[in-house]
């Protein structure tokens, strides 16, 4: 995986102007500018707030690696606490053409020097809490204007006396700029139409007590949706072949901490106007230390897992025998293509299955799969998710579909070789074998460090390719048995077997057998 980040931290070149009843963030670069970006004249019976600092400007713009640069957003607002530790909520900001100047009211209140200034973001109800926006929306790439909407905040002290006051103030929150590029040239025809970020282990939105002036880790709300923001995308941002932050420059507003992070890219695909359109995600994970006041670039290469190596074998043929060996101009590649004529049909063919009888397990290409005993454990007690979000490639197409499954060392009761669940051990006892779960749930498995993941690659029968995207066949290195009678030929081996059904609402995964071992399905190993 492709994931970089930079750190830089917010600046802000100011200079400030003292008028009376009224508080004045200011900004000037140069000397010259200081005329043109004057704040407007504020009212003589109004006290007024100064800022030497323009942090609390909530429309950011950034370049990668140089931090940023803050502006004032229409209808920001800033809170005061007056001598009697109440917050005092100022009228609407009057701002400068180029909203590096705005002046603040306030027509009630006592103030005294170092009195304590809050933002609490363009949606602040109060003085002391801040939300951080569990859905943020950016219109167009590489604009942070809902900075302050998705819970930009700042804190400072003001210096003055009476109706003058002066004071400067620091940004509290933690900023997240995403930079996707990918080198699949499917992924670059997509649009990112939004991307989530999930937290592991501690919350990054919903309300916080501000009243000391930090994001405090004690949340007024705890619940696992303060774990996540989802930020919209507009109408979709493109992906280029390298890094463009003004192609897709992404922000969000994050709360500091020390975060396990979890990015989920959606991306929107449609191969022609009469395919189905596809939605999925190309996901990352990574920890980050987020400080108040920075921002973090995080460069992310997006190619999807392609599985266009797969192979589809008979049961235990020749090794490196696969189905289409030899006839690879032939082979089917979607469900749509006409059905190849050049695949095996006898045993004098190298790519023709093993017809050795039960108990004998497979030794070629299928000896390194699972036994039966040990799918049934997968299947059983592997916590098995079907998801339908992750993208994956095989032969230049897009799909999603496929089955999480625990790791064999974190599925309890202990996993087993020599029996199944049941207690019988299926590789040596000549009875059929058969479990289905009906009950697997939909979507990603929380601490997915613990799984794998087995993409529904369908298979071929006599030459047609079925199923892809919808179903999963995986060999076992087991043959199945004739009841009671070892040694009798038959023409099944067992395999794990998962499907999405046809409405679309229930997924099984199941431990199968039949006359199967003439059909092309997929090698898999435990793990």
């Amino acid at each position: 995986m492709e994931m970089t980040m930079k750190i830089a931290k917010l600046f802000f070149k100011t200079t400030c102007l003292i008028t009376a009843a009224i508080l004045t963030g200011c900004t000037a670069d140069v000397a010259q500018e200081e005329e043109k970006n004057k704040e407007p004249n504020p009212t003589a019976t109004n006290i007024t707030f100064t800022s030497e600092n323009p942090s609390t400007r909530t429309s950011i713009t950034h370049s990668i690696g140089n931090g940023a640069t803050p502006f004032w957003s229409e209808r920001d607002r800033i809170w005061v606490k007056d001598v009697n530790g109440t917050w005092q909520k100022s009228s609407e900001g009057t701002f400068s053409k180029d909203m590096s100047n705005g002046v603040f009211s306030f027509s009630t209140g006592t103030f005294a020097d170092n009195c304590e200034v809050h933002y609490t973001g363009a949606n602040g109800a109060e003085g002391d809490k801040v939300t951080i926006a569990h859905e943020q929306i950016q219109s167009k790439p590489n604009d942070f204007s809902h900075a302050g909407a998705s819970g930009d905040c700042g804190m400072g002290r003001a210096k003055g006396n009476g109706k003058n006051f002066k004071f400067k103030l620091s940004h509290k929150a933690s900023y997240l700029c995403f930079l996707p590029h990918s080198s699949n040239e499917l992924i670059k025809k997509s649009k990112l139409i939004k991307i989530e970020i999930i937290s592991s282990k501690d919350n990054i939105a919903g309300t916080f007590d501000f009243s000391n002036g930090v994001l405090s880790h004690t949340r007024t709300r705890t619940n696992n949706s303060d774990k996540a923001i989802t930020l919209i995308t507009g109408n979709g941002f493109s992906i280029e072949g390298s890094t463009d932050i003004d192609k897709n420059g992404s922000y969000i507003v994050i709360a500091p901490g020390d975060h396990e992070l979890t990015v989920r890219y959606w991306l929107r695909y449609k191969e022609n106007s009469y395919s189905e359109e596809i939605k999925g995600t190309v996901t990352k994970t990574f920890k980050l230390n987020c400080e108040a006041g920075k921002i973090y670039d995080i460069k992310a290469k997006l190619d999807p897992t392609d599985y266009s190596d797969k192979k589809y074998y008979m049961w235990d043929c020749d090794n490196g025998q696969h189905y289409w060996k030899g006839y690879e101009n032939e082979q089917p590649k979607t469900t749509y293509d006409r059905p190849g004529t050049h695949y095996p049909i006898s045993v004098k063919d190298s790519r023709w299955y093993n017809e050795k009888t039960f108990p004998n397990p497979a030794y070629r290409s299928c000896k390194d799969c699972p036994n039966v005993n040990e799918a049934w454990w997968y299947i059983q007690h592997g916590d098995p998710h079907w998801d339908s979000e992750e993208l994956w490639v095989m032969y230049k197409h897009l799909y999603t579909g496929g089955m999480w499954f625990k790791k064999k060392d974190y599925i309890s009761p202990p996993f087993s070789s020599t029996s199944a669940p049941d207690g019988k051990d299926y590789t040596q006892k000549a009875i059929s074998a058969a479990y289905n779960n009906t009950n697997v749930p939909f979507g990603r498995p929380d601490d997915i460090k613990k799984y794998f993941y087995l993409p529904a690659l369908g298979g071929y029968d006599r030459g047609r390719f079925y199923n892809i995207g919808e179903v999963g066949n995986y060999w076992t290195c087991t043959p199945t048995p004739w009841n009671n009678s070892p040694n009798t030929p038959t023409k099944g081996a067992y395999y794990l077997y998962f499907y999405l059904d046809n409405n679309g609402k229930t997924c099984t995964a199941s431990l199968y057998g039949g006359l199967n071992r003439e059909k092309g399905f997929t090698l898999w190993e435990k793990k």
